[in-house]
Order: structure tokens, then C-alpha cells, then sequence
């Protein structure tokens, strides 16, 4: 029998809903703690309003509700085009004094970086803006508004 949470450190999360209205889901990497909350261990691809180390619960259509923020900023990117390995490289190396960590799939579909929210949004927004524009891609924080485009405040 399969469940929603796998043995394997990792959560089924809502990511939203395809255009005929059938749900779409993330596995997240994440730690179990007690009285069903959760440690994210990984930043979501797809989920927004969260980011690696949130402590988070899941209501009953396994979405997010951050109880605690862990301090880091998500940043999602897609490609224009496609992105190629060095697209990759380059962002790593520029996130590195910032103690940024970038991560993507084998087929580099989309880059997701987990950036401390202390590296400061200037510094954040300057290095992504370069690399957007050599990379050929478009990228967005995945944590820093709700749905309707109001800031979170949380940092």
C-alpha cells in the first residue's frame, strides 16, 4: 500500500492544478517531526511559499502552511529556450559567497537555488538578473509573495 509520505524522506505536496482542473503534486524531500509537521530538507520545484528548513503541516489537499520560516529564499528558474550544463555551472559559482545552493533535474527542465534570506534581495536580485540574461531565462522567488502578489514579510 502506497502512502502520501514515502519511507524515503520525502512528501507529497499540492503544486497546483492542470488546465482541465486535475491536481498536480511535488514530491518534496522532507523530515516527518511530531504531530504531523514537517522539516523541508529540500526547496520545491513547483510548490510556492516555501523553501528548504520551513517547518510546515499539510491540510487534508496536501498543501503547504508554513508554521515556522527556516530563513531561506526559493528562487525557481526556467529557460527561455533550454538551458545547457555551464547555464548551470555559472549560476553555481555565483551563488557560492552566498552560500547558495543550486540544484537541477539530469534534463535541466528548471533550476531551483536555495539562497539564505541574509545574502540580502540586492544581492540576490543582482547576481539572477546577470545570469537571466547570458542563460536566456526567466526566474521568480518562490517565497517571498502570496497568490495575490502580496510581499510575505517574513524575512
Amino acid at each position: 500500500m502506497t502512502t502520501d509520505q514515502d519511507v524515503h524522506g520525502h512528501v507529497k505536496v499540492w503544486a497546483g492544478a492542470k488546465s482541465d482542473g486535475e491536481p498536480v503534486y511535488e514530491l518534496v524531500p522532507a523530515k516527518r517531526l511530531a504531530d504531523g509537521r514537517y522539516k523541508l530538507v529540500g526547496t520545491p520545484a513547483l510548490v510556492l511559499g516555501c523553501a528548504a528548513d520551513d517547518i510546515v503541516t499539510l491540510d487534508e489537499a496536501m498543501r503547504v502552511r508554513v508554521l515556522h520560516r527556516g530563513g531561506n529564499l526559493a528562487v525557481q528558474a526556467g529557460p527561455v529556450k533550454e538551458f545547457v550544463p555551464s547555464d548551470v555551472d555559472r549560476l553555481r559559482d555565483a551563488m557560492t559567497p552566498l552560500s547558495g545552493l543550486v540544484e537541477a533535474p539530469a534534463d535541466l527542465r528548471f533550476i531551483v537555488v536555495t539562497v539564505p534570506a541574509a545574502a540580502g534581495f540586492p544581492r540576490v536580485e543582482s547576481i539572477m538578473n546577470e545570469w537571466a540574461a547570458t542563460a536566456n531565462a526567466e526566474w521568480w522567488y518562490g517565497n517571498v509573495t502570496d497568490d495575490s502578489g502580496a510581499l510575505l514579510n517574513w524575512w
